[in-house]
C-alpha cells in the first residue's frame, strides 16, 4: 500500500473540517441507531408521527432520511479528488450538502405542495454537480436531458395536486389519507399524469434516457447521490401518492407492473452489452428500481416491505459500486472493461471489495438484497402468476451482469495501464466495509420493514 497516497488522500481539502475515518464510522453508527430509535416512535396517526402541521415522519421517511445522511457523508468522504484540483472545496461541499438537505425536506414533509417544491428543487444542485464537476464536455447535454425529462414529467403532477387541493380543501397528506376518497376515479390517464413525475424520477424504462447519461458525465459524488438518494425520491413519491390519493384501478396497476418488470428485463440485457462500468451499474439500478416499483403496485404488505427494503439495500450497494468503479478508473485510467483488467493480481484488496459488492448486487444470502428479492418475488407472483417470466429473467440476468463485471475487471491479463502501487486509502476501505456490514446485518432486524 502506498503510504504517500494515503497521506495525500486525507480529507484535508476542507479547511476547518477534520473528518477522519473514526469520526466517519462513529457518525454512521449514530445514523443507524437513529433509524432504529425513531422507528419506534409512539403517538402515530395513520402510521405517521406529526412533528408539526408542516412536518411528519413515518418509518419509510425515517429510513430514507438516515440513508440520505449516510450517503451524503460517504459522497463527501469518497470524492475529494474530484475537487482538489481546482480547490473549489467550499462550493462542492455546499452543493452536496444542499442536495442532502432538500432530500431530507422531501422525506419529512406532510404538505403536498412542500413535498412537490423540494421534490423538484433537488434537481437544481444535482445539475450544478454535473455541470460544475463533470468529466466531459457532454455534461451540458446530460444536464439538459435530466431537466427536460423531470420537469415535463412533473408539470401534470402540479396540475393534479392543485385540482385535488381545490376538491378536498386541504393539502395535508394525513387529512387526505383519512378522507380516503379520490376525485380521479377510474380515469387511467389522470392516474398516469399523477404518477408520471415519480416514474421519471425512479426511473421506469421508456422514461429512463436521462439517467445513464447523467451517471456517465457526473463526478463520483453526483453518481453516489443519484443512485443512493435521488432515485429513492421516486419510490417515496409513489408511497406518498398512494397514501393521499388512494389506489388506482387494477388495470392501471397491472399496466405499470408489466411495463416496469419487462423494462427491467430489457435494462438487464443492456447491462451485458456495455463496456463502460458506470453505464452497466446505471442500467442495473433501473432494473432494481423496477422490481421495487412492482412490489409497491402489488398493494400487498409483503410487497411494500420488499419494495422499501430493496430501495434501502440498493441505496447502500449501488453508491459503493460507483465508488469502486471510480477507484478502478483512478488506478487504471479507464472505465472500460476491455482495458481495466487484472485487478485481482495487481490490487487484491480492491478485487475483494469488487467480489463482495457484486455478490450483494446479485442478491446473495443473508444480505438485505436477498431478503427483499424473496419478498418481492412472492408477492408479485401472488399478484399474477404470469409475472414469473420477467421475474426469473431478471434474476438470471442480474447474476449474469454481476459476474460479467467481476470477471471482466479482475481476471485476464493485467492491463499495462494499471498502477498496482496506487493502494487503498483508509477512508475508502472504512466506507466500503461499513456499507457491506450494514447490508449483511439488516436481516437481524427485518421487522423494521413490516408496515
Amino acid at each position: 500500500m502506498d503510504l504517500k497516497y494515503m497521506k495525500s488522500s486525507g480529507f484535508s481539502g476542507f479547511k476547518g473540517l477534520n473528518l477522519s475515518s473514526p469520526m466517519f464510522m462513529g457518525l454512521s453508527i449514530l445514523v443507524l441507531l437513529e433509524m432504529y430509535w425513531i422507528g419506534r416512535l409512539n403517538h402515530m396517526v395513520e402510521g405517521m408521527s406529526m412533528g408539526s402541521s408542516w412536518w411528519a415522519e413515518d418509518l419509510i421517511g425515517v429510513g430514507l432520511i438516515s440513508l440520505t445522511i449516510y450517503i451524503t457523508i460517504t459522497s463527501l468522504v469518497s470524492s475529494d479528488d474530484d475537487f482538489m484540483a481546482d480547490k473549489e472545496y467550499s462550493k462542492f461541499f455546499m452543493t452536496v450538502f444542499l442536495v442532502g438537505v432538500m432530500c431530507v425536506m422531501v422525506f419529512s414533509s406532510s404538505k403536498i405542495f412542500f413535498f412537490y417544491f423540494f421534490f423538484e428543487s433537488s434537481l437544481l444542485p444535482t445539475m450544478v454537480l454535473i455541470l460544475g464537476w463533470g468529466y466531459q464536455p457532454e455534461r451540458l447535454q446530460a444536464g439538459l436531458q435530466m431537466v427536460m425529462y423531470t420537469v415535463c414529467g412533473s408539470l401534470p403532477l402540479l396540475v393534479l395536486i392543485s385540482w385535488m387541493l381545490m376538491d378536498s380543501g386541504s393539502d395535508c397528506m394525513l387529512i387526505l389519507s383519512m378522507l380516503s376518497s379520490s376525485s380521479l376515479g377510474d380515469y387511467n390517464i389522470l392516474w398516469l399524469f399523477l404518477f408520471l413525475g415519480m416514474l421519471v424520477k425512479i426511473p421506469v424504462f421508456s422514461v429512463h434516457g436521462w439517467l445513464p447519461k447523467a451517471h456517465v458525465e457526473a463526478p463520483l459524488s453526483g453518481s453516489m447521490l443519484l443512485a443512493g438518494i435521488l432515485l429513492k425520491l421516486g419510490i417515496f413519491g409513489v408511497c406518498r401518492v398512494l397514501m393521499f390519493a388512494g389506489c388506482p384501478s387494477s388495470s392501471f396497476s397491472s399496466a405499470i407492473m408489466v411495463v416496469s418488470l419487462w423494462g427491467g428485463v430489457v435494462c438487464s440485457l443492456l447491462c451485458l452489452c456495455f463496456f463502460d462500468l458506470k453505464s452497466i451499474i446505471a442500467y442495473s439500478s433501473i432494473a432494481h428500481m423496477a422490481l421495487s416499483l412492482g412490489g409497491l403496485f402489488s398493494f400487498n404488505n409483503t410487497g411494500w416491505m420488499g419494495g422499501i427494503c430493496m430501495a434501502l439495500a440498493h441505496g447502500l450497494c449501488s453508491p459503493c459500486m460507483f465508488s469502486l468503479a471510480n477507484y478502478t478508473y483512478m488506478c487504471s485510467g479507464s472505465r472500460s472493461t476491455l482495458l481495466c483488467k487484472g485487478v485481482l493480481k495487481g490490487l487484491p484488496g480492491l478485487s475483494s471489495l469488487w467480489f463482495i459488492f457484486c455478490a450483494l448486487n446479485l442478491g446473495c444470502p443473508p444480505s438485505a438484497n436477498f431478503f427483499s428479492e424473496c419478498f418481492l418475488f412472492c408477492c408479485i407472483m401472488g399478484y399474477s402468476s404470469v409475472m414469473v417470466i420477467p421475474l426469473f429473467s431478471m434474476c438470471f440476468l442480474a447474476a449474469g451482469y454481476s459476474l460479467f463485471i467481476y470477471s471482466s475487471v479482475n481476471h485476464g491479463y493485467q492491463s499495462a495501464l494499471l498502477r498496482p502501487h496506487y493502494g487503498l486509502s483508509a477512508r475508502f476501505i472504512s466506507g466500503m466495509v461499513l456499507s457491506g456490514v450494514v447490508l449483511f446485518a439488516i436481516f437481524l432486524n427485518l421487522d423494521l420493514f413490516f408496515l
